[in-house]
């Protein structure tokens, strides 16, 4: 009992530090995202031998580094690590566990099939990865990509060929991503676990794209 009051107390002070500094944001990248990647890692760690507290800390703190740095987002985990290792000690998260939650942060955004190519065993970075990844599926992810794409203005469609790259963003079309994206990062799961929880909502992308591109074929006609 005074380990869960306890678990609760960081939990509750680190939220609050979090949604103070996300109050705002876009909806890509605000706190309902980082708690939805918490719901889905802690579904995932139901089946897998897992540090929870580890988990949960990491799912919540895994893209606030977004915040103020958009111009230079790819190194947003980094940002991130800097605001975890001044929060966690601060809501009292346990000083041995917070190395494991940096390097989680580190590597969340780190898929060894994508441009990047680092591989990890470390397994509650497997698994805030495969939950970060599942909140770009079903309709959630489909509002997600349309919110992004619209607020920067990028296409639905374009005729334009797709760049030969490995590159897993393209910022192409809204079209074109949808089928370079979540539907490859849910083939892709480090877990086949995370693939038959979440296979539903895959389902539902893979049946909105082909819906998507039926309704754009008259481009090609003209």
């Amino acid at each position: 009992v005074i380990q869960m009051k306890l678990m609760n107390n960081w939990q509750t002070k680190l939220e609050k530090k979090i949604k103070s500094h996300l109050e705002g944001y876009t909806a890509c990248h605000d706190f309902y995202h980082l708690d939805r990647v918490r719901d889905n890692a802690m579904r995932i760690a139901k089946e897998i031998k897992c540090d929870k507290e580890v988990l949960e800390a990491a799912a919540l703190l895994h893209d606030a580094g977004y915040k103020d740095h958009e111009e230079d987002d790819k190194k947003h985990n980094l940002y991130g690590m800097k605001l975890a290792e001044k929060w966690l000690p601060e809501a009292g998260f346990p000083k041995k566990k917070i190395l494991d939650v940096l390097e989680v942060i580190r590597l969340h955004d780190n898929y060894h099939w994508g441009h990047d190519g680092e591989k990890t065993k470390h397994t509650e970075t497997l698994i805030i990865q495969d939950a970060d990844r599942i909140d770009l599926l079903g309709a959630i992810g489909i509002a997600r990509l349309s919110y992004f794409f619209g607020e920067r203005g990028y296409p639905i469609y374009t005729d334009a060929p797709i760049p030969e790259t490995k590159e897993v963003w393209l910022n192409h079309s809204l079209l074109d991503q949808i089928k370079r994206d979540p539907i490859v990062k849910y083939e892709n799961l480090n877990f086949a676990t995370s693939k038959r929880i979440f296979k539903k909502r895959a389902d539902f992308l893979k049946s909105f794209y082909k819906e998507l591109k039926k309704e754009l074929e008259f481009h090609h006609k003209k």
